[in-house]
């Protein structure tokens, strides 16, 4: 594993930070996953058993994916604009930057004596005091699982579970390039703890809403290819999602049946938003699309990106066909 020029602390390091605290808000990115739920909720459970007061956070006011429900505590986050509790030692995960907490987490990170980034996302900016960044890690939460272990020795089975969750979810069911050794073992030692894998992959990679295949049939009616079918573009409208009753949630697995077309290296789903486009981008090859989303304000790993464009959804329909032209070249 390699870590950034950013990081400036051990896990080891951190979790001696930790164990000086009392009073922790742990909190992920906008728009949370399950990798980013699953590493929030593994650290909270740990601290509760070395009898700290521990508040997991929202950093928008908006429901978190029903696939994951079951994780262990899920129901007890808040959004973080309504949390007015003691906040001694702030803690971000899977998220390198305030751009990626918003501005409410940003003012519990303020009001923080100390603060403590863990994540895999690489970022030329950091938010916190003691960050530990590892963009080679296949998720978040393993590295919040190396920390778990260090404070608490041998972890709960609400850690293990929330960890192993968040390594499933974001490989895809070790299916993505993010996959390889480190992670497998990882898998390994925590179905040590009595996981289900079979459970954890129904809830969460086996489990869609009606709305969300009906999302599919109208993005597949709209696939647009580029670079001779190297890239796919589709999108989603807001009309889309009132007609059909579907939420947010209901789009995210749809960029992974464009990038699952055969002949496609890298795919592009739109998903207009008020006064914006929410854009996620796939490669199943070396293309990095990292680089791309940076290029646009946006952020990620190499084969897998974000980003928000701030203009209509026909000019960001354009300006990605663009961009995808340009990088599939």
């Amino acid at each position: 594993m390699t870590t950034t020029p950013q990081t400036n602390a051990t896990l080891a390091e951190i979790a001696e930070v930790l164990r000086t605290g009392d009073d922790f808000v742990i909190c992920g990115h906008v728009s949370p996953d399950g990798d980013c739920l699953g590493s929030q909720l593994a650290l909270h459970h740990a601290l509760l058993a070395l009898g700290k007061c521990s508040q997991c956070v929202l950093a928008r006011d908006e429901p978190v994916e029903a696939s994951l429900g079951f994780l262990p505590g899920i129901g007890d986050l808040v959004f973080a604009g309504a949390y007015d509790g003691p906040c001694g030692v702030f803690v971000g995960v899977d998220a390198p930057s305030r751009e990626r907490i918003g501005e409410h987490a940003s003012s519990i990170r303020d009001r923080c004596g100390v603060s403590v980034t863990v994540d895999h996302h690489a970022s030329e900016t950091t938010m916190c005091d003691y960050v530990y960044v590892d963009p080679d890690s296949a998720s978040a939460s393993i590295l919040v699982w190396e920390l778990v272990k260090l404070l608490v020795g041998k972890p709960s089975y609400e850690s293990a579970l929330c960890a192993y969750t968040g390594l499933v979810t974001d490989t895809g069911g070790f299916r993505y390039q993010n996959t390889n050794s480190v992670a497998l073992n990882a898998a390994a030692e925590l179905l040590e703890y009595g996981i289900d894998p079979s459970f954890v992959a129904s809830e969460t990679l086996m489990s869609r809403t009606l709305a969300s295949l009906k999302l599919e049939e109208r993005v597949i009616g709209r696939m647009q290819f580029v670079a001779d079918g190297a890239g796919v573009l589709s999108w989603v409208c807001r009309d889309d999602l009132r007609e059909l009753g579907a939420q947010k949630s209901d789009t995210e697995p749809l960029v992974n049946v464009l990038r699952s077309v055969r002949g496609v290296r890298v795919a592009c789903m739109l998903r207009e938003q008020d006064g914006s486009v929410r854009g996620s981008l796939r490669s199943k090859d070396d293309t990095d699309v990292a680089a791309l989303a940076r290029e646009l304000g946006g952020g990620g790993h190499k084969a897998a990106a974000g980003l928000t464009l701030d203009m209509q959804l026909d000019e960001a329909v354009a300006l990605m066909t663009l961009k995808m032209t340009e990088i599939l070249a």
